[in-house]
């Protein structure tokens, strides 16, 4: 009798345990979220399936880009509804011309695209804070 309560009660402590893990997992899956990176082959895709989103095209070596990305994802956490893509352009082979033939035009780094049906329709280029890139998707993406 003693050895069928001591393993209810290890068991109870271990689902108590198992429940909060648990409740923590969920928490964090509904107030954070992450803008997905893409490869140029994924964008050229997306362009191509005339999807709308915003891109952001950066150097993630470079230390403006780096607190960009944080930015980002509170703009991401927070507007969850936006389909947000960042483009790594240390990983792009001569991503100027890339970027000239896919967008027809020239930008400096990081820049901030809106793509809707597949075409650009804004662009926002350097760093920009939380407010400003909030802004600039409001203004061009909604």
């Amino acid at each position: 009798m003693n050895f069928i309560k001591k393993f209810a009660k290890e068991i109870s402590v271990f689902g108590l345990v198992l429940l909060i893990f648990l409740g923590l997992f969920i928490y964090r899956q509904a107030t954070f979220k992450d803008y997905k990176t893409v490869s140029e082959s994924r964008l050229t895709q997306m362009i191509e399936d005339k999807e709308d989103f915003v891109v952001v095209l950066g150097d993630s070596t470079d230390s403006t880009m780096v607190s960009y990305q944080d930015i980002m994802t509170t703009y991401t956490t927070k507007n969850r509804s936006t389909p947000f893509y960042y483009l790594d352009t240390s990983e792009v082979d001569n991503i100027d011309s890339y970027v000239e033939k896919t967008f027809d035009t020239n930008v400096t780094y990081p820049a901030t695209l809106i793509i809707k049906d597949g075409k650009m329709t804004a662009k926002k280029e350097g760093y920009n804070q939380y407010y400003s890139l909030y802004d600039f998707v409001k203004e061009n993406f909604e």
